[in-house]
Parts: C-alpha cells; sequence; structure tokens
C-alpha cells in the first residue's frame, strides 16, 4: 500500500495532475495510505512507548483526513455549495478525493486506532472489515462499469489504485493479531483453517466473475441489461439455496443418527444396571481416585450406607481409619498390577468377615463381595474340645478332617463320608486323593506338600467326586496346631462346598465380560455422538461463512436494480420481481442464522451474559415491541408482570425466547387474546428449588396432545402450509432455556388455546 501511495505522488508531482478523464489516486489519499500503512508497521509486536504512540497518531491523522473529506462532501451535497478554493483547484497536491475514498480512509484511521488501544482492540476487525467492503464495492465498479462507483462525476472517483490499497491495508489490520478473529481461523491447521483457505478465494471471487461475464454478455448484445441481471441473481440464489437443501439433509442425519446412539447407549446401561441389580453378591465399583461410582443393593445392605451417601465419595473417607489398610493394600495391588485380586478380609468397626474379588477395569476397578462372617465363626470355635469339636464338626456344613504333622489324615466329619459314600478306612492316609478329580491331583499333592515343609496356611480350591460319580467343588483349607515348642502337633482343615460359588463366579465372569463389552460400546457410542456432535457444529459454522457471502452479494446486486442502479428505473413488473428476490434472500440468510444457532446451542456454545435483570420491564418491553403485529392480526396483547422481580440471567436470551413465542401467536393464533406473565416463586418448577416462570399464553386453537412433543423437536411444523419457516425456533428457545438452568414446558388443549412457560431459577439463576 504505500510502495502504490508512493508511486501516486510521484506522478502527480511530474504531470501535476491527472490525464483528462482517467481516475488516479490523489495527493490527499495517497498521503492517508502512506499513514496508515505505517501506523499498520507500528502496530506489530512491541516497539515501545514511542513508537506505539507514533502508530497511533498515524492512525488518528487517516482517520481525520478522511473525516474531512466526508464532511466536505456532505457539506457540498447539502447546501450546493462551490468546490472550496483550497480542495478544488488543480494543484498535484490539493486535488479532491472521492467520498467513498474519505469513508475508506476514515474507517482505516478508525480500525487502526483501535488495533493500537488493547480496549479498543476488538473493533478493530469489524472497522476493517467494513474498509474492505468499501474497496471492493470500487473495484466492482471498475469491474462491472458501474460509473457511480468509480468515474469522473461532481463527486470525483476511486481509482483502482486506491482501491487496491485501501484493501491491502484492511486485510493487514485483519491478520495483524492471528490468535483471535479471522486470522486465528484462517491461519489455523485444523479442518476450519483449511476449509476456509480452500473456500474463501472462491467466495470471493465467484460473484465478481458472474457478474463480469453477465456483463459481458450484455455489453455483446446477447440479451438486455435486465435479463443479465436476472441470471446473476438466479445464479446466485439456486447455488446457494442447493448449498442449503444439502446441508440441512445433512444436518438431519447427523440428528437421526446421535438419537439412535443415545438410544442404544441408555439401552445398554439399562441392561448393566438389572443385571448388577439382581446378582445375589454385593457390588461396587470405584474410578481411579477410589471414588464410588456404583453401588448395588446388596452392597447398601452390608455396607450399612445408602448410595447417595457413597457415590462421588471417596471409599478412604466413608471407610477411614486403620481398619481399612488392609483393604486399602488389596486395591492398590490390584490396581498396579492389573489382575484380580481375592481375599478374605475382617472387618473390625461391623465386627464381620467379608470375602471379596476386586478385578482391574481401564477406569478404576470392580468389587464383588459377600458375608463369611458365619463361616469364619465357625472355624475359630473348632481351636474348643475335641468333643464339642467333633459335635460342632459333624453339624456344620463344612467337611472337617483333621491329620498328623506328616499329613496323614486321621478323621474325615461325618458329612464328609455321607457325602462320598466311603468309609473311614477308604480315606484314610493318603486314600482321600483318589476321590479328587483328575485334573486336580497334582496340584493338590503338591500344595500339600509345600504346606507340610513349610508350615504355611493351607488354601485350595478342587474338586471332589459324590457318591452319585458328580463332581463338586469346594474350598480346601487347613491350619497348624503347634505346641508350647512351636511344633506342629495337628493339622485342623475344613471343606466347604463352593459350587454354588463357582457358579456364580463364572456367571459373574461372563456378566463382566458383557460389562466390559458394554462399557467399551457405551464409550464408542459416547465418542461417536461427540465426533458426530462437533462434526456437525464445525459444518454449521463453515456453511453459514461460506453461504452468507454470495446471498449478501446477491443482495446487494438486487438491491441496486430496485434503486435503478446500474440500468437506471425498473418497470412496475420488474421492480416487483426484484423486491420477490430480495424477499427470498433475506429468507434465506434467516434460515442460515437459525440453523447456526441450532448448531451453537446443541454444542453448548450459545454465550451467555448473566446479569441481574428485573423481567417485568423485560416482559413490558417485550409486548411493547409486538404491539404493531399483534394490531395487524386483530389480537389482544397485554403484559401482567409485577415490578422488582429480579433474577440472574441473560436479557438478551431471554428476549429471543419470548419474542420467538409471541412471533408464533401472531402467526398460529391471530385474533386471539395473549397474555404475557411474569410469576415469581411459581409452583410445578422443572426441580426442587425456588423458580420464577415467565408465560405466554394464548386463546388459540390449542395443540393436540399427541402433537404436543413434536413442536420441540427440530424441523418440525404442525402445518408447513400454513405459514414459512424452518421449524426449529421452540428447539432453539428450549436448548436456551436448559443453558440457562431452567426449561421451556407446553400446556394446550385443543380449542383454548396454549401456554408456554419459561421456567428460570430463581436463586443462581443457572
Amino acid at each position: 500500500a504505500a510502495a502504490i501511495a508512493l508511486a501516486a505522488l510521484v506522478r502527480r508531482w511530474h504531470e501535476a495532475g491527472a490525464p483528462a478523464g482517467e481516475v488516479v489516486m490523489v495527493a490527499p489519499a495517497a498521503i492517508g495510505l502512506l499513514l496508515a500503512a505505517g501506523a499498520l508497521l507500528l502496530a506489530g509486536p512491541p516497539r515501545g512507548p514511542a513508537a506505539t504512540a507514533l502508530g497511533g497518531a498515524a492512525a488518528l491523522a487517516t482517520a481525520a483526513l478522511g473525516l474531512v473529506v466526508v464532511v466536505h462532501h456532505l457539506v457540498e451535497w447539502r447546501h450546493g455549495y462551490p468546490r472550496s478554493p483550497f480542495l478544488g483547484h488543480h494543484a498535484w497536491w490539493a486535488l479532491k478525493s472521492s467520498p467513498t475514498t474519505g469513508l475508506g480512509l476514515f474507517l482505516l484511521g478508525t480500525s487502526l486506532t483501535s488495533l493500537a488501544l488493547p480496549r479498543l482492540r476488538r473493533w478493530a476487525g469489524a472497522t476493517a472489515a467494513a474498509a474492505l467492503v468499501v474497496a471492493v464495492t470500487a473495484l466492482v465498479g471498475h469491474a462491472y462499469g458501474a460509473s457511480a462507483l468509480y468515474a469522473r462525476n461532481p463527486w470525483g472517483g476511486t481509482a483502482i489504485s486506491t482501491a487496491v490499497a485501501i484493501g491491502a491495508v484492511s486485510v493487514g489490520v485483519l491478520l495483524a493479531d492471528p490468535t483471535r478473529g479471522v486470522a486465528a481461523v484462517l491461519l489455523s491447521e485444523g479442518p476450519g483453517g483449511r476449509t476456509l483457505r480452500r473456500l474463501l478465494p472462491a467466495t470471493l471471487l465467484a460473484p465478481l466473475l458472474l457478474g463480469w461475464l453477465a456483463l459481458a454478455a450484455q455489453r455483446a448484445h446477447l440479451f438486455d441489461a435486465a435479463f443479465a441481471a436476472a441470471v446473476l441473481v438466479v445464479s446466485l440464489i439456486v447455488l446457494p439455496v442447493a448449498y442449503i437443501v444439502r446441508q440441512a439433509k445433512a444436518v438431519h442425519a447427523f440428528d437421526t443418527e446421535r438419537e439412535r446412539l443415545l438410544a442404544s447407549e441408555r439401552a445398554a446401561r439399562a441392561e448393566v444396571t438389572d443385571i448388577l441389580e439382581s446378582i445375589t453378591d454385593a457390588f461396587f465399583a470405584m474410578d481411579r481416585h477410589w471414588r464410588f461410582t456404583y453401588v448395588n443393593r446388596e452392597a447398601e445392605r452390608l455396607l450399612k450406607r445408602p448410595r447417595d451417601q457413597l457415590l462421588g465419595r471417596s471409599h478412604w473417607e466413608v471407610f477411614p481409619g486403620p481398619a481399612g489398610e488392609s483393604f486399602r493394600r488389596q486395591y492398590q495391588r490390584a490396581m498396579a498390577e492389573r489382575r484380580t485380586v481375592h481375599f478374605e478380609q475382617y472387618y473390625a468397626p461391623e465386627s464381620r468377615w467379608v470375602d471379596l474379588r476386586v478385578y482391574p477395569q481401564a477406569d478404576g476397578l470392580s468389587v464383588y463381595f459377600h458375608d463369611i462372617t458365619a463361616r469364619k465363626l465357625a472355624e475359630e470355635r473348632l481351636r474348643e474340645s475335641e468333643e464339642r469339636y467333633r459335635l460342632l464338626a459333624d453339624m456344620i456344613p463344612q467337611h472337617i478332617w483333621t491329620t498328623g504333622p506328616d499329613g496323614y489324615h486321621s478323621y474325615f466329619s461325618r458329612r464328609w463320608y455321607e457325602y462320598t459314600g466311603t468309609t473311614p478306612g477308604q480315606t484314610r492316609g493318603d486314600g482321600w486323593m483318589r476321590l479328587l478329580h483328575p485334573e486336580d491331583r497334582e496340584r493338590t499333592r503338591a500344595r500339600w506338600k509345600h504346606a507340610l515343609e513349610t508350615g504355611e496356611p493351607y488354601v485350595i480350591e478342587y474338586r471332589f467326586r459324590r457318591c452319585d460319580g458328580n463332581y463338586t467343588w469346594f474350598l480346601g483349607q487347613a491350619v497348624p496346631l503347634r505346641n508350647e515348642a512351636g511344633e506342629i502337633v495337628e493339622w485342623f482343615g475344613t471343606l466347604t462346598d463352593i459350587s454354588e460359588r463357582k457358579r456364580l463366579e463364572e456367571e459373574l465372569e461372563r456378566l463382566l465380560q458383557k460389562e466390559q463389552e458394554a462399557r467399551a460400546e457405551a464409550e464408542r457410542r459416547r465418542a461417536e455422538l461427540e465426533r458426530v456432535t462437533e462434526s456437525r457444529a464445525r459444518l454449521m459454522r463453515g456453511f453459514s461463512h461460506d453461504v452468507r457471502n454470495p446471498l449478501n452479494v446477491a443482495d446487494m446486486q438486487a438491491w441496486m436494480l430496485e434503486n435503478g442502479r446500474p440500468f437506471g428505473e425498473l418497470a412496475g413488473p420488474q421492480r416487483e420481481s426484484v423486491l420477490r428476490i430480495r424477499r427470498s434472500l433475506r429468507t434465506a440468510i434467516g434460515l442460515i442464522d437459525d440453523l447456526l444457532e441450532l448448531s451453537r446451542a446443541e454444542a453448548g456454545q450459545l454465550d451467555l451474559v448473566l446479569v441481574e435483570t428485573d423481567v417485568g420491564r423485560l416482559v413490558h418491553e417485550v409486548v411493547e415491541d409486538f404491539r404493531a403485529p399483534a394490531g395487524a392480526v386483530d389480537m389482544v396483547l397485554q403484559a401482567q408482570a409485577p415490578p422488582g422481580a429480579q433474577v440472574k440471567t441473560d436479557p438478551a436470551r431471554i428476549r429471543q425466547v419470548l419474542a420467538n413465542l409471541l412471533s408464533n401467536a401472531v402467526k398460529y393464533a391471530p385474533g386471539s387474546r395473549v397474555t404475557v406473565a411474569a410469576r415469581p416463586d411459581a409452583p410445578g418448577g422443572p426441580g426442587p428449588g425456588s423458580w420464577l416462570a415467565l408465560s405466554v399464553q394464548d386463546t388459540g386453537p390449542g395443540i393436540a396432545p399427541d402433537q404436543r412433543d413434536l413442536v420441540f423437536q427440530e424441523y418440525t411444523r404442525l402445518d408447513p402450509g400454513a405459514q414459512p419457516g424452518a421449524g426449529i425456533g421452540l428447539a432453539i428457545s428450549r436448548r436456551i432455556a436448559r443453558l440457562l438452568g431452567g426449561d421451556l414446558t407446553l400446556e394446550s388443549e385443543v380449542g383454548r388455546g396454549c401456554t408456554f412457560t419459561l421456567w428460570l431459577p430463581a436463586a443462581s439463576g443457572g
């Protein structure tokens, strides 16, 4: 931009004016662009207070120069004053700039000033974009031959060089801060940046190329100006509308898939929960931070605590002290070694023995346990007199046995012989091993030998043949009895039928596998859902950006035709056709905005500004805004809102929801009575706590019961032929209500009207 401006000054110096009929950059424009270029250079990385002050001064000078030019033109236009002696003569340094150039310089100076001031930096992009529009408008004038935009005339013209320089500095301001705004998206390596870099050139050049081709064909007398404009406008409508329809179908497909995934996830979770609630063992799950994430009914009973006192809390917070230390070591072992840990533990505070199996999971631990206190007490009362011991041994369900210090079996309880169908002589010594399952014999012999050699307690699970020939799983346990010298004098052992436990363990293993598969599937579906939602959000953001530009260009072209530019006043039918085109364009742009708003709401990305709000005053303001539309359809509109009803919320979003509800009432309940009311501390809110209700009640036709849930679904209209619209207004409104911490509900009776209620939390404000 600086090079172009310097070249223009040199040319002015040598030629002392422009050739007749030629539009070139004048000295004031060149000076303003030099100042703007210098200010942009000084707005780069920090260069010290002096450089910052100098850049700000250059930016203010640019804005002041542009403002003087614009004001001067306005004064001449208003009063018909002749050109001033200073700006009107033809000295190389004093030729007057055009109003377009003056506006561009003013916007550039304003954007550069905002860029230099941290508090105003957010406005730099908007004013720079406006300056870029001015430059592009001048270039469009040159390309299309619109003399009102560039040629010499009483207002002066904007040269191509001036427009290019203004556009260059504008782009520089837009890209000055690569961490925010358009620059952040354009320079990013993500899908948004790549999509923008691919589509932006085509989006900017396609309307210019289409317009130039239409203009060239018109100049070649292939068709007249009106037909050329119509071809251009129709092309710029058909292409975006086709793209809109395509994207809307994609959005609908995304929604359908998302709902299917959610339903499948809910079903999988419900199945896993039913399984865990139906098993006889107590079960709970913990995450990696030892917090309870699930507790079944049996665990509630054994732990003597309801779920709501366990879920989300640390195991060591609920069960503190030394009594839980042994549990901690076993849990940590399972977590660290990533393998199943089985142990029995006494818990002193409850005077209870428990048998636990701990399974490591990807996100924590699953623990199955049951009460074995009765068994443990029975075993302890066996270290009593032999008479009582033998009597007890014959009564308890376990099989009791004893051996000498060498392992020779000398005693089995009566139940053992009943179970095996043998006699004492057949199982004494090592005769009992003949009743073992063949697959368990070597393992049992090695374990028993190790216990005899080391004196360690003997624990094993094995199968014995019953008298009918079938095998049953038993838990074998034995401890040594020592004399005062520490020598083993006898071994005391038990056989506990664990066939039911084994069956349950197999069932638990199967359920655990099924749970793991269900968790993995739920995680996959959750990830797929997040991917689909994010993909939809990215699609809608790119879609909105890509489609709005050509629609806005088309609307500008239609506006020019409507106002007789550049081909003169249109006939009545032609003008009506152009008006219909502009209405269609505005409808398409509104549809794009609604789709983008819906995408943001679904992704939870709507901007909320929560402030203390007088909802009564807000209700009256919204009602007054709709007086005219309501009167046009003979609707009686009234507000019932007490003064001083305060709530912390986003007033702009509340206005949006109420405006949508009143707009629907105007469309679908003309001639009815509509009441907008605010009720603090209203009963019947969507949850516990204090609620404020904002209701819109009409006396229109009402909605049938089987259609009430449909009105909140996207792209659903109960009467598609009645009024135009995309059918997503109520869906957006409900999402806004839920983002604010409340809800949007409907009550209706056919023939007696509808009542939509916006619930807002009165205390927290969302």
